[in-house]
């Protein structure tokens, strides 16, 4: 059995599967690792004990004199399903005067390896690629276009009072769940391009996409699935009903235009219910994307058990995409930082397995990462390696010397073991004048 320990609880005849090392350097979070070493001596134990160890991963089949009475603990089951309860109508709305939430920082202190845990120890997503990466990324943006397309025209018939078909949408809905049983990762990867200008649009389809995905892993059934794309898509319609003088404002939001902000989750629920055709669980999603497990979510600071799984999935997916998404009054911040945030904020704010399960969809390195390796080359995460997470395809973009390869390639798994290889450094595209779709976009060979 592998089993999650703290560095002061390592003892002498303990096997360490994996430990993850904090050697953050300036600019930027290397990642270091111990792996499969026993501690055979009290030298050796204090040896380790001195590094900078931010986790332990102990396999206590090959641990040798652990004292019983010491013995470690598993980490906690994942918490069952909170029990559904009967919706009453919208409550009045509670004018909180929080602060925005706050973005992470691209700070050198920030841990980046926290979103990790025990990701190569868990069981492999489920449903294997029928296709290949390349063969579904073509329809898979025919797929986003269109529905992009869609999506504006409902939210701005829906601004103006008029009754929106939806029709449209389910059949979109079906075209992307069919696309991610296929290959999950060809339209996942078209969720990192957004649109400044068309920003709620943009938003509201790869709030979708990322939510069929999730719910498809979490085991949600097909039905459940098709609702959950729908609630996704017309999550924020009630956003269409604030003025774009508030949504866009550039600086900090007044006390009164945060509480009109607020108001957007009631406002889409309203207009959902009022329709007639739209399945409850949808429109709940609207109303309850952005409560939080621990009650200080708005607009009715609803706690878990109040909550249905369908709108904790959604708040999850729509903080990932609105955290990497460029506004007028912030810049994006990169996956592996969102990632961060969510991770940090698990337990009380959301449900840690479904960050967890989110993690393992969106890979530990998502598509659009830059990243160095340990030799000093540099590339970008063009495709998730469902077998290992921690070895992503990567096309090679930069070489030790820090010089731009002209014709890229792509490293593949068994590259990492025959040269040696790991992804040791993150880094923001811009510090290095790197354009990550010009090289996504393009026609790469495998190594």
């Amino acid at each position: 059995m592998k089993v999650r320990i703290p560095r002061d609880d390592l003892k002498v005849g303990m096997f360490i599967e994996r430990a993850v090392l904090d050697t953050s350097v300036k600019s930027s979070m290397q990642v270091d690792f111990i792996q499969n070493v026993l501690v055979d001596s009290p030298e050796k134990l204090e040896e380790l004990k001195s590094k900078k160890i931010k986790f332990l991963l102990v396999d206590t089949a090959k641990s040798q004199k652990i004292e019983p009475e010491k013995q470690v603990k598993s980490e906690v089951e994942i918490q069952q399903e909170p029990p559904k309860i009967e919706e009453p109508e919208p409550e009045p709305m509670v004018e909180k005067v929080d602060e925005p939430e706050p973005e992470p920082e691209k700070s050198d202190e920030e841990d980046l390896l926290d979103i990790f845990d025990d990701k190569e120890e868990k069981k492999e997503p489920t449903g294997k690629a029928l296709v290949q990466f390349e063969e579904e990324l073509e329809i898979a943006r025919t797929i986003k276009a269109e529905a992009v397309g869609n999506v504006k025209k409902m939210l701005q018939d829906a601004a103006i009072g008029k009754s929106f078909e939806t029709e449209t949408a389910k059949k979109q809905i079906n075209e992307m769940v069919k696309s991610i049983f296929r290959n999950k990762d060809a339209l996942l990867s078209l969720t990192r391009l957004k649109s400044f200008d068309e920003y709620t649009f943009t938003h509201s389809v790869n709030v979708t996409v990322l939510a069929i995905a999730l719910a498809r892993e979490l085991g949600f059934s097909r039905e459940q699935v098709d609702v959950i794309g729908f609630g996704a898509m017309l999550h924020d319609v009630g956003k269409m009903s604030v003025p774009e003088s508030i949504l866009n404002k550039p600086g900090k939001l007044t006390h009164k235009e945060r509480i009109e902000i607020q108001k957007h989750p009631a406002k889409g629920y309203e207009i959902l219910k009022e329709r007639g055709d739209i399945p409850e669980a949808a429109q709940l999603m609207a109303y309850e994307h952005h409560e939080k497990a621990d009650g200080n979510g708005y607009p009715c600071g609803k706690k878990l058990v109040q909550l249905q799984p369908e709108s904790i999935l959604t708040g999850v997916v729509d903080v990932y995409d609105a955290l990497t998404s460029a506004r007028v009054y912030k810049p994006g911040v990169n996956p592996p930082h969102a990632l961060t945030f969510l991770k940090a904020r698990a337990e009380g704010e959301y449900r840690a397995d479904y960050v967890d399960k989110f993690i393992e969809v969106i890979g530990i390195f998502p598509v659009g990462s830059v990243v160095e390796f340990n030799t000093g080359q540099i590339g970008i995460v063009k495709e998730i390696n469902r077998d290992s997470l921690f070895k992503p395809y990567v096309i090679l973009i930069m070489n030790a010397q820090g010089k731009k390869i002209g014709a890229g390639r792509i490293i593949g798994p068994s590259k990492y073991e025959s040269a040696d290889l790991k992804i040791v450094r993150y880094h923001d595209p811009e510090d290095l004048g790197i354009y990550v779709n010009e090289y996504l976009d393009g026609d790469l060979k495998r190594i």
